[in-house]
C-alpha cells in the first residue's frame, strides 16, 4: 500500500500545523493497530488543523488518504475519512485562493474512489464517504444520483445520513438532477417511517432555506421512539434536542413545531420545547410561540424555565401573566414568581422583595450577566436588574436596602444597590431622599462615583449632602471627580464647579460628554467641540456629543440624524450597545420628521430582538426599547 508515498517531497510543501511529522511514517504506521490511532490525529492535524485553508499537503496526501479509507487493514478508517470531509467542506467554503491549487485536479482524481466507497461493507465507511461527498464540488449531480440509486440502505445511520447529505448538495445540483432529488426527499417526508419523514423534512429545510416543510413530520419524528445512529455523522447518534431541529428551519414552521412540542404529552419533550422556546424568544418576537408556552406551565413537572421565560417578558404596562406567576410564589419557582410578579408591577411581589433584601446572601448576580446572543442564557436577571423596575415601592423598599450602605457591607452588593437607587431617584427622589445620609458617607471610599451619582440623581433633595460632596472636590478617581462635580450641580444648580471639571476633560470618556450635556445651556461654550465630536466615525463618540449638543442647545437639528442611526442599524440586523440610549434620548426631541417616523416604524414592525445581548437582557431590552419608540408614533 501507499506506493509513491516516499517521492513525494514532502519537505518542499505547506502544512496546517508545523511541518515537523514524517509524513510515510505516518501513512505506514495507519496499518499497524497499536500506532494507527496517533498517526491519523496527527495527520489530521498537519493537513487541517483548525481549518480555514487547504495547505498544499494535502492534495498530495489526498490519494494515500483515499487508500487508507478503503482499505480493511487499516484499523481506523472512519477517521481517515474524518480527515477527508474537513478538508472537503473547508475547499468547499473557503475562497478560492485560501485553496492549494493542486487541491481540484487531486479531487477530481479521488471521485471514483471516494464514491467506490459508498457501497462499502462497514456502514461507518459508508456514512464517512455520505460525510465527504456532501460537500463535492466536482459533480455532485453524480453524487446525488448515486445516493438515490443506492437507497434503501440496510443500516440506519446510512439512510439518515443520505438523506440529510442530499439537504447540503442541493445548492449545487444541476437544474436537470436538483428536481429529481426534491421529489425524492419529499416522498420520504410524506412516508410512514417517522424519523425517515423528519429527516427528510430537514434536508428539505437546508435544500431550499426559508421555505416551509411538513411540521407535522419532525413532530412525528421527533415524538417518536428514539433509535440510535451509531454510525451516523450528519446527525446525533443518540437522541435529538429540539433545539437542533428547530436551528434550521425557517420560522414559521420552527414555531410551528415548537408549539406543537408544548402540547404533546410526553414530559420530556414539553420540556425541551421549553428550551427550544427560550432560544426563539431570546431572538425574536414570537407571540403565538408565547401563548403556547403559557398554556402548558401547569402541565410542566418543573416549570421554572417557562416562568423564567414568561418573567423575561412581565412589564408593568402588561401585566397578564400576574396571575399565572403568583401560585408559585410559595414552591420551588418561587423567586421566578417573586421576579415576574416585580416586573409585572404587582404588589403581591412586594413580600418575596422585602424577605430577598433582608437575607445576607441571594442567588441573583450583583451585576449583570452580558452573554452574547446564544439563546435563552442568562436565564435570570442581576439583583440590580430585578429591583431597577420597582421604583414605585421605594417607599417600602428603602428602608431594607439601608444596611447594605454602610462600609462594612459586601462591596457587590452595596454597589448594585447604589445602582438602583439612582435608577430609582429619577422618579421617586423623595423617598430615595430618605437615605443621603447613608450614601453621602460613601463618599470618600467610592472609586467610581456610584454614591455620587444617587446624590446627583436624588437633585435639590440630596441638598444637606452638599457640604460632603464639597468636601470631595478635586478627590477621588476620574470618574468619581466626574460625577461629584456633576451631583454637585444637581443639588445646587451651580454650574461653576462642574464647568471646571467637566469641561478640559471633554473627549476623555463618554461619561464626560454625557454629564456635560446635562447641564443644558450653562455648557454653552462647548458646543463648537461638541459639534466636531457629533461627526466621528466611532458611532459612541458621534452619539453622545450629538445628545448632548441637543440638550445644550434645544434645537434637535444638531444632532437627531445622529441618534437615529443605531436605529437604522436595527433594520439591517446590526443591534448595537447603544440603541435603547438612542431611543431614549429621542425623548428630548419634540417633533421627528416623517422620515425618521418611517423608520422607528420598521424597526417596530421588524420582530427580531433589538439587542445585541442574550437571554433575559435581550428580551428586556428589546421591549424597553420598543416602549420607547412607540411613544413617538
Amino acid at each position: 500500500m501507499f506506493e509513491g508515498v516516499e517521492e513525494v517531497p514532502w519537505d518542499e510543501l505547506g502544512y496546517a500545523y508545523s511541518g515537523h511529522c514524517d509524513v510515510p511514517a505516518l501513512f505506514r504506521s495507519l496499518l499497524v493497530d497499536g500506532e494507527a490511532f496517533a498517526a491519523v490525529e496527527e495527520l489530521l492535524n498537519e493537513l487541517h488543523h483548525q481549518g480555514g485553508f487547504i495547505c498544499t499537503a494535502a492534495p498530495a496526501a489526498l490519494p494515500f488518504l483515499v487508500e487508507a479509507a478503503g482499505s480493511p487493514r487499516v484499523p481506523c478508517r472512519a477517521l481517515v475519512l474524518v480527515i477527508l470531509a474537513r478538508l472537503a467542506r473547508t475547499a468547499a467554503t473557503v475562497a478560492p485562493r485560501l485553496v492549494a491549487p493542486d487541491w481540484p485536479r487531486a479531487w477530481k482524481r479521488a471521485h471514483p474512489g471516494l464514491l467506490a466507497l459508498l457501497d462499502d461493507a462497514d456502514p461507518a465507511v459508508r456514512t464517512g464517504a455520505i460525510w465527504v461527498l456532501s460537500n463535492d464540488v466536482t459533480d455532485p449531480d453524480e453524487v446525488a444520483r448515486t445516493l438515490i440509486d443506492g437507497w434503501p440502505d440496510p443500516d440506519v445511520s446510512v439512510r439518515i445520513d443520505t438523506l440529510l447529505a442530499l439537504g447540503d448538495l442541493a445548492e449545487r445540483l444541476s437544474v436537470a438532477v436538483l428536481p429529481e432529488t426534491l421529489v425524492f426527499l419529499r416522498d420520504r417526508a410524506d412516508g410512514a417511517d417517522a424519523h425517515h419523514a423528519m429527516y427528510a423534512a430537514l434536508a428539505l429545510a437546508a435544500a431550499l432555506p426559508g421555505r416551509p416543510v411538513p411540521a407535522a413530520s419532525i413532530v412525528a419524528g421527533l415524538a417518536a421512539e428514539a433509535v440510535a445512529l451509531p454510525h451516523s455523522n450528519l446527525a446525533p447518534r443518540d437522541s435529538v434536542h429540539v433545539t437542533d431541529v428547530l436551528r434550521d428551519l425557517d420560522r414559521r414552521t420552527g414555531e410551528a413545531v415548537c408549539a406543537a412540542l408544548l402540547t404533546r404529552p410526553e414530559e420530556h419533550l414539553r420540556a425541551m420545547a421549553v428550551q427550544a422556546a427560550g432560544d426563539v424568544l431570546a431572538r425574536r418576537r414570537a407571540p403565538e410561540l408565547l401563548s403556547a408556552l403559557r398554556e402548558c406551565v401547569g402541565t410542566l413537572e418543573n416549570p421554572a424555565p417557562a416562568l423564567a421565560i414568561l418573567a423575561a417578558h412581565a412589564r408593568r404596562e402588561e401585566p397578564r401573566d400576574a396571575d399565572l406567576m403568583a401560585p408559585h410564589l410559595d414552591g420551588p419557582s418561587g423567586e421566578l414568581a417573586m421576579w415576574g410578579l416585580a416586573w409585572s408591577g404587582d404588589d403581591r411581589a412586594l413580600p418575596g422583595l422585602l424577605d430577598l433584601l433582608a437575607r445576607r446572601r441571594t442567588g441573583l448576580t450583583w451585576h449583570g450577566r452580558r452573554a452574547e446572543r446564544f439563546g435563552f442564557w442568562p436565564s435570570s436577571p442581576s439583583l440590580a436588574e430585578l429591583l431597577t423596575p420597582c421604583a414605585p415601592w421605594a417607599a417600602s423598599l428603602v428602608a431594607s436596602v439601608s444596611p447594605y450602605l454602610r462600609a462594612d457591607a459586601t462591596d457587590g452588593m452595596r454597589q448594585s444597590l447604589l445602582e438602583t437607587l439612582a435608577a430609582w431617584a429619577a422618579t421617586q427622589a423623595a423617598e430615595v431622599a430618605r437615605l443621603v445620609p447613608e450614601v453621602a458617607a460613601l463618599l470618600d471610599r467610592d472609586e467610581w462615583g456610584r454614591a455620587a451619582a444617587v446624590l446627583g440623581a436624588i437633585g435639590p433633595e440630596a441638598a444637606q449632602a452638599v457640604p460632603d460632596v464639597e468636601r470631595m472636590f478635586g478627590s477621588g478617581g476620574p470618574r468619581a471627580r466626574v460625577e461629584t462635580a456633576w451631583a454637585h450641580f444637581r443639588m445646587t444648580g451651580d454650574p461653576e464647579p462642574a464647568l471646571r471639571v467637566l469641561g478640559p476633560r471633554l473627549g476623555d470618556d463618554h461619561h464626560v460628554t454625557r454629564r456635560l450635556g446635562d447641564l443644558g445651556s450653562h455648557a454653552a461654550a462647548y458646543v463648537p467641540t461638541l459639534r466636531l465630536m457629533a461627526k466621528a466615525s466611532e458611532i459612541w463618540t458621534a452619539f453622545h456629543a450629538a445628545h448632548a449638543l441637543i440638550r445644550i442647545t434645544g434645537d434637535p437639528d444638531e444632532g437627531t440624524h445622529v441618534l437615529m442611526r443605531p436605529l437604522r442599524e436595527l433594520l439591517e440586523g446590526r443591534p448595537l450597545p447603544l440603541a435603547t440610549a438612542a431611543a431614549r434620548a429621542l425623548d428630548d426631541v419634540r417633533e421627528l420628521p416623517g422620515g425618521y417616523i418611517i423608520t422607528i416604524r420598521g424597526v417596530l414592525a421588524d420582530d427580531r430582538r433589538h439587542s445585541h445581548l442574550g437571554g433575559v437582557s435581550a428580551i428586556r431590552e428589546d421591549l424597553e426599547l420598543r416602549a420607547l419608540l412607540a411613544r413617538r408614533v
